[in-house]
């Protein structure tokens, strides 16, 4: 009870000494919330001192090779936590076999010696996958008190990037393990119906001095389930919500991105769901993909995918306006009824010539190459979304609201994981990331 007054005293006279006349509400939060820190602060200090005992053991096994390590001495460390900079003294042993030193205090509690905190890495990444970094380090500071660079920022995103692309490494070697894949086929509840979409977004990356900036095609996939029906009609009013969305990103050929596709789809249990349905619109990578790892899903093009086609060969073949509505407003009725030969014709009837810049060449190309994927009234009657609007969103959410900030320039790798992360807390996976980071002993 002692030291309770004590700290009792301690705080009336710092708030006395601090703000006797408060000039409102405000100053008072920001005066309590200065105080709190420091009271953090040295919280978490004589924490880390109660638990590094004064007397330690002269033997520890070595966590690097299992041999025998030698107590040598106490060893200063400094951590980076969310109430400032900390140092700590904690037990420091040697491996008299590899030679090896460790703390073992450092290794139970996750701590990392001259860098971020686990706590500061998953706040700081958490602000790195909304905006801009340097706008996120502005944002922890007014709320943390504790200054970050954006570079700082930039570190914590890339290294939840990099745990995601070491989970999908891990999600690989499983399905290339035959043991790995029964037991999950004997324990899985394989999902009724699960939708899948791919598609690409745009992101401009750093080039050696003097080149263009290139442009890289950023693969997007969702995995999701739905609710509600398409309206009766192609202009009714649409009520479609995507549930449990999982999404996933890389910047890589189709070849590698068929493997992420496999590998995220397992996780799904999309390879034993009763009925699989992708969605995407005419990129032959996506087909193939599909066709690859998945040669029994239902495939469809997104309905406002193929009707895009169908806009420029109207303005080129009708001067009026009105003319150009009634014309829209007849093909589209024949497409939602699954009349294929009728819009291809009135396509065809339009062409100028067989380039494929005419529009109307370009729509008689397109709707013959995904015939079998526009059976709409089928799909219509089955139950089946054929709006590919959750791949879409994920594209807009990642490509272009985080990597398309002003002044963004990502060198490869850089685009990679923080779309990655990205994609992560889009997909609801922070906390689970940061589970995985929590121990580690090093920051990324």
């Amino acid at each position: 009870m002692k030291d309770h007054n004590a700290v009792g005293e301690l705080l009336r006279e710092w708030v006395v000494a601090e703000s006797e006349n408060p000039a409102s509400l405000s100053e008072m939060e920001r005066k309590i919330k200065q105080m709190l820190y420091w009271l953090g602060h040295i919280l978490l200090h004589g924490w880390l001192l109660w638990l590094s005992p004064r007397y330690v053991e002269g033997c520890e096994t070595c966590p690097h090779c299992g041999g025998q390590s030698v107590y040598q001495r106490k060893r200063w460390g400094c951590l980076h936590t969310l109430y400032g900079k900390i140092r700590y003294r904690r037990a420091y042993y040697v491996c008299s076999d590899c030679h090896q030193g460790h703390c073992p205090l450092d290794e139970q509690l996750g701590l990392r010696p001259n860098a971020m905190s686990a706590e500061v890495e998953r706040l700081a990444g958490l602000l790195g996958v909304q905006d801009a970094f340097a706008k996120g380090s502005a944002v922890f500071e007014e709320f943390t008190l504790v200054k970050l660079s954006d570079q700082s920022l930039d570190k914590a995103t890339q290294a939840y990037g990099q745990e995601v692309e070491k989970r999908e490494a891990e999600w690989q070697a499983e399905t290339q393990d035959r043991e790995q894949l029964l037991q999950r086929q004997r324990e899985a509840r394989p999902p009724r119906r699960l939708y899948g979409a791919l598609d690409g977004g745009r992101v401009q990356t750093r080039a050696a001095k003097g080149e263009t900036q290139p442009w890289r095609e950023l693969k997007t996939l969702a995995w999701f389930q739905a609710r509600g029906q398409p309206p009766k009609t192609p202009g009714g009013e649409w009520a479609i919500r995507a549930q449990q969305i999982s999404y996933a990103a890389d910047i890589c050929p189709a070849e590698a991105f068929g493997e992420l596709l496999w590998a995220s789809g397992v996780q799904r249990n999309a390879h034993l769901a009763h009925e699989l349905i992708f969605l995407g619109d005419g990129a032959v990578w996506i087909w193939n993909l599909v066709q690859t790892y998945f040669p029994n899903a239902v495939q469809i093009v997104d309905w406002f995918h193929a009707c895009e086609y169908l806009t420029p060969v109207a303005k080129m073949a009708f001067a009026d306006k009105t003319r150009q509505t009634e014309w829209l407003h007849q093909i589209k009725q024949l497409l939602w009824d699954g009349q294929l030969d009728a819009v291809i014709a009135a396509c065809a009837h339009h062409s100028r010539s067989q380039a494929q810049d005419d529009p109307a060449q370009a729509a008689v190309t397109y709707y013959t190459n995904n015939r079998s994927r526009m059976d709409y009234p089928v799909y219509r009657a089955n139950g089946y979304q054929i709006g590919s609007g959750t791949i879409e969103s994920g594209i807009k959410q990642i490509a272009q609201k985080r990597m398309k900030v002003a002044g963004a320039r990502w060198n490869l790798d850089s685009a990679r994981r923080v779309a990655k992360a990205r994609a992560a807390f889009l997909s609801h996976q922070w906390h689970a990331l940061a589970s995985r980071r929590e121990l580690l002993a090093h920051a990324a």
